[in-house]
């Protein structure tokens, strides 16, 4: 059970996250999203596996979250970032102005495995460095 301080932190960072991912996106959609490169596409998959698992480790560390509380935080700050997402894809053309239909589908796609990514770390690895075990 996550403690109501816990909580609020993990939906106020959930936010930060996704403002930040929104703006770096909107600003760099063409440097990100190349649907005609395979490589670059596999390569900002890979990249993005390793960041989403610092930005849990970040929360983790910065609360000291128990396991019990590690899946908790994950879910509710994964949680956030999907509402606004919804609210992103309905309203696509005008947060993306310049993302094609190729790019959105990839976006898509990246949102999915990021979110994924972000929902594994709550549960595993089951140490990690500097966050209590119990």
């Amino acid at each position: 059970m996550l403690s109501r301080r816990l909580t609020l932190w993990a939906l106020g960072y959930g936010l930060l996250v996704w403002f930040e991912t929104t703006l770096i996106i909107r600003w760099a959609v063409n440097i990100i999203f190349v649907p005609d490169s395979l490589p670059w596409t596999i390569g900002g998959f890979v990249v993005t596996a390793g960041l989403v698992f610092v930005v849990g480790w970040v929360f983790f560390t910065t609360f000291k979250t128990p396991p019990a509380a590690r899946a908790a935080s994950a879910i509710v700050i994964c949680s956030v970032g999907l509402v606004a997402d919804a609210c992103v894809f309905g309203w696509i053309n005008l947060v993306f102005p310049d993302m094609t239909l190729p790019q959105q589908r990839l976006f898509a796609g990246w949102v999915a495995w990021a979110y994924g990514i972000g929902l594994v770390s709550g549960i595993w690895p089951k140490h990690l460095y500097r966050v209590p075990v119990d």
